[in-house]
């Protein structure tokens, strides 16, 4: 049987004007999300309600934090370079033995991805629209 972590959860307080507030901040299939916001009246469940600005700082950091924690942990790892271009691929200097690995991309812009083709040898980055710059990216074994 392979053993193979598929999430990773962190669990946050911050404080502001005497006011705590409590979130996770979750890795999960090379996605971080932040869930489970919870204020002075209990947990956050609409977007309509507004954080104070220092919490919002918070979240920010934190989710730093938990793909650096998580790129530490990852045996592969590097940047990819986009030239006006929806595609950019990997490839392993040794293959792998199986496709079962995760794969997070960390993009400056809100841009949607998927990994288009996941090889031993590497994998393929697919973007939602065209775009120039880098993107890093974390392998999980």
């Amino acid at each position: 049987m392979a053993l193979t972590r598929q999430s990773s959860s962190f669990e946050y307080t911050s404080s502001s004007g005497g006011v705590t507030y409590r979130f996770v901040v979750q890795s999960s299939g090379g996605l971080t999300s932040v869930r489970n916001i919870q204020g002075p009246r209990g947990l956050i469940q609409d977007s309509l309600t507004s954080l104070p600005q220092a919490v919002v700082a918070d979240i920010q950091t934190a989710v730093g934090q938990v793909e650096d924690t998580v790129a530490v942990s990852s045996s592969i790892n590097g940047t990819l370079t986009f030239n006006d271009a929806t595609t950019a691929s990997v490839v392993f200097a040794t293959a792998l033995a199986s496709t079962g690995y995760r794969v997070h991309v960390d993009i400056p812009d809100f841009i949607p991805w998927r990994v288009s083709a996941r090889l031993t040898t590497g994998f393929t980055i697919e973007l939602a629209h065209t775009y120039t710059g880098t993107a890093r990216y974390d392998v999980m074994v």
